[in-house]
């Protein structure tokens, strides 16, 4: 493994580790005090599709069962939360993983230590390295996105370009 890609996976498992970030389903109250309203407007929403129903005589006790069980199975999934893992693989990769993971790579800045080592890292490239300077000059942080596509962008897929990495 390179050094830029051990400096990011190395950040990304503190990240995950830091934030409980194991992708399993979890119960979360937060929904129900965050958004109390929303809540009281679902159940307002469940008593009012029940006084439609119960007159109706076709519509019997096992659809008032089917849409009780319904409504309190979409309030329970409400209230299940799931953090998904930060993966290197995942950076820049625009396909359904973005709709679970999200693009976090973008807004996720590099820790200032994490920065550091990669300007003090002597197998780094100097012009990736005065790269990395420059947009910490202009933005003040530096994003995974940016330091990954700095280093493996298409740019630099080139042989004399990994050779050029690698030295």
């Amino acid at each position: 493994m390179d050094a830029i890609k051990h400096i990011l996976v190395k950040e990304i498992e503190l990240i995950n580790q830091r934030e409980g970030r194991d992708g399993k389903p979890r119960f979360n109250s937060e929904f129900a005090r965050n958004h109390r309203y929303l809540c009281l407007a679902m159940f307002a929403g469940y008593f009012a599709v029940i006084a439609v129903m119960y007159p109706v005589p076709y519509l019997g006790l096992g659809a008032l069962l089917g849409f009780t069980a319904f409504v309190l199975f979409m309030f329970a999934m409400l209230l299940m939360e799931i953090k998904p893992v930060y993966r290197f693989e995942d950076i820049g990769v625009l396909d359904l993983r973005v709709c679970y993971n999200g693009e976090w790579y973008f807004t996720r800045a590099l820790p200032s230590h994490a920065v550091a080592e990669l300007l003090a890292e002597p197998s780094i490239n100097p012009q990736l390295q005065a790269r990395i300077r420059e947009i910490l000059a202009h933005k003040g942080e530096v994003d995974f996105y940016d330091v990954y596509d700095l280093a493996y962008g298409k740019k630099l897929h080139t042989p004399a370009a990994s050779v050029a990495l690698a030295n």
